[in-house]
């Protein structure tokens, strides 16, 4: 009886284990891997015009890339990496590999090892690790006609769509290329930037072509300065940023560029915002200039001239200066330097230089200052006996730091190179006023 038993337990164990062996959603795991990776390439294969990828490296930047993917394991790429990678393919090879999930491997070295490479001279990024990206890919879902991805190593997300063939056409000529080289010129031409929104508010943009940065800055209702951040990659026509840029209920994830005008805007629902452009930085100056280090300046300087482009009151009283160290001292001298500077919470100075030829010769003016509302009062001078020595040359200068108070604000010039100037206005006469760089 015992082995009648167990004859008919080993029938139904043979009975059970061909019917796993034959039931088709308990195949082989490596059976079913095998097949996803098939249809994974299949999927690769099928864009006759290429993939448009998308990557955000963690150590920094955002890139583009093109890939025309061939059945026969080569890939043919493009990128915005640099000249070189934006107007020329290349080919290397790839392959899909069953790790723990199905992986899309660029097992060559080709454009996207570039932003890989722990060498940070090639892309940027840190010494030994780059910008931290990667060259192999998990397969991480689908979304209509976008494949997505995760880096196996630094985890970076990737994005691929499809391209159409207008647009396919329009990077294989190098129209990655053509919008870097827009942007450049664009920032160039255009120092500040900005988008004014639908209650008036100004939202300055700063856009950086060398860390492929670009920055939201605007005043919230309480009059603080808001700042938010992304990278950016090259599009065909635009900008396409690592997340929504945002003021309120406005938002965007492009800066598309119009051609024609050389300009760019963004889309909001149909509605389309032009970007312009300010003769002088959105944000007030006396909400960025002050002592401590969280503040981005603390000082007005001169050089060896005043900055070209400016007409000021002050121009007479330093012009009057310079004269007298030309035409008052044997041998003359030459003004080269003036430098109004926040040196402590209270305390101000403004510094004087003068060059007799062989020396350079330094006198200091120290005051006491209260700021309010962006108004600087300065009191109680003390002349250090270089200042004194040089009352003579130097006392048109010294009149006009005692007609305050100053109103601190930008400074706009006609000379369309001039730098990031900044000046104290007389609140009593705004059209004199102290000025020079940042």
């Amino acid at each position: 009886m015992k082995n009648k038993f167990l004859y008919i337990a080993l029938v139904v164990l043979l009975m059970v284990s061909c019917k796993r062996d034959s039931d088709p959603i308990l195949d082989d795991p490596d059976t079913r891997l095998t097949a996803e990776l098939v249809a994974n390439q299949a999927k690769l294969v099928a864009a006759s015009n290429g993939w448009k990828a998308t990557i955000y490296p963690s150590g920094g930047k955002g890139f583009s890339f093109y890939f025309k993917f061939l059945a026969d394991g080569k890939v043919d790429m493009m990128g915005d990496v640099n000249n070189t990678s934006s107007g020329a393919t290349q080919t290397s090879t790839y392959r899909l590999k069953a790790l723990q999930r199905p992986t899309l491997i660029f097992d060559t070295y080709n454009y996207i090892h570039l932003i890989a490479d722990p060498d940070a001279s090639i892309s940027g990024g840190a010494n030994a690790s780059g910008l931290k990206s990667d060259f192999e890919f998990a397969f991480a879902g689908i979304a209509g006609d976008t494949l997505k991805f995760e880096g196996t190593f630094y985890g970076n997300k990737m994005s691929m769509v499809t391209l159409s063939a207008a647009e396919s056409q329009s990077i294989l000529a190098g129209g990655l290329k053509t919008m870097t080289d827009a942007n450049t010129a664009y920032v160039a031409a255009n120092k500040y930037p900005y988008l004014q929104f639908a209650d008036g508010t100004k939202g300055a943009l700063s856009i950086d072509p060398t860390s492929k940065t670009m920055k939201l800055t605007y005043l919230d209702s309480k009059g603080i300065v808001q700042t938010k951040n992304v990278t950016f990659a090259y599009g065909i026509n635009k900008l396409s940023l690592s997340a929504y840029l945002n003021y309120g209920g406005t938002y965007f994830n492009e800066l598309l560029y119009d051609s024609a005008s050389k300009a760019y805007y963004i889309m909001v629902g149909t509605t389309r915002i032009n970007v312009q452009n300010s003769p002088v930085p959105i944000i007030p100056l006396s909400l960025q200039f002050g002592f401590p280090s969280a503040f981005a300046y603390r000082s007005i300087n001169i050089g060896t001239s005043l900055p070209l482009g400016v007409t000021s009151g002050f121009n007479v009283a330093y012009q009057a200066s310079v004269t007298k160290f030309a035409t008052t001292l044997v041998p003359s001298r030459t003004l080269v330097a003036v430098r109004f500077a926040l040196t402590s919470n209270n305390t101000a100075t403004v510094t004087t230089q003068n060059n007799n030829g062989t020396t350079t010769l330094t006198a200091v003016a120290t005051y006491n200052y209260v700021m309010e509302n962006g108004v600087i009062t300065l009191s109680n001078p003390i002349y250090d006996s270089n200042w004194v020595a040089r009352t003579t040359q130097l006392i048109d200068i010294q009149n006009y730091f005692l007609t305050g108070p100053f109103k601190i604000d930008w400074v706009t010039s006609t000379n369309p190179n001039a730098p990031l100037l900044g000046g104290l206005y007389r609140t009593i006469d705004a059209a004199s006023f102290f000025y020079g760089t940042l």
